[in-house]
């Protein structure tokens, strides 16, 4: 991995308030400062460092930003495993409910020619195909977003500009 190439998320703050969710008792940031900057990060090649420039006009709280920034990487990382596991189990349920439901329905053809037409076989068929799905796009997905987080991580650095113009 080529740790020299740099990605640089600058964002402007106009109101050091509208940085911070208001409804968390904990430094959390803002939905929209969050979406910002995954959407930032998730333009850029993974495996390069990523470097985020914070510019205001007045002095902000660069501690308490640094904490918001490190809580929301946590929190990610923690729901990322969640999903994970949640998306597993359901491959392997899928998997195994759509091969009995095929295996059922083979079986039962042929002892009886008209169940060929019965929802076992699509049943079956449909829970192989989200089997398909989630193997396909959903898996990837999970692994490419933990591989973000996890070198958000560790290749951050966060530098606060202000503009001394006011």
């Amino acid at each position: 991995m080529d740790n020299t190439r740099q990605t640089n998320v600058t964002i402007v703050v106009e109101d050091e308030k509208a940085l911070y969710s208001t409804f968390s008792p904990e430094v959390e940031l803002n939905e929209s400062v969050k979406a910002y900057i995954k959407a930032k990060i998730a333009e850029q090649d993974y495996n390069k460092n990523i470097s985020m420039t914070v510019r205001a006009h007045k002095p902000l709280d660069e501690e308490k930003f640094r904490t918001a920034v490190a809580n929301w990487i946590r929190s990610e990382q923690t729901l990322g495993r969640m999903k994970e596991k949640t998306t597993i189990r359901t491959l392997i349920g899928l998997l195994l409910f759509g091969s009995v439901l095929l295996w059922v329905s083979i079986v039962l053809i042929e002892r009886n020619d008209v169940l060929k037409y019965s929802l076992l076989p699509i049943m079956g068929s449909l829970a192989l195909s989200s089997a398909t799905k989630i193997l396909i796009i959903d898996i990837p997905t999970i692994h490419a977003e933990k591989v973000m987080t996890r070198e958000t991580q560790k290749n951050s650095t966060v530098t606060f500009v202000y503009d001394n113009d006011q």
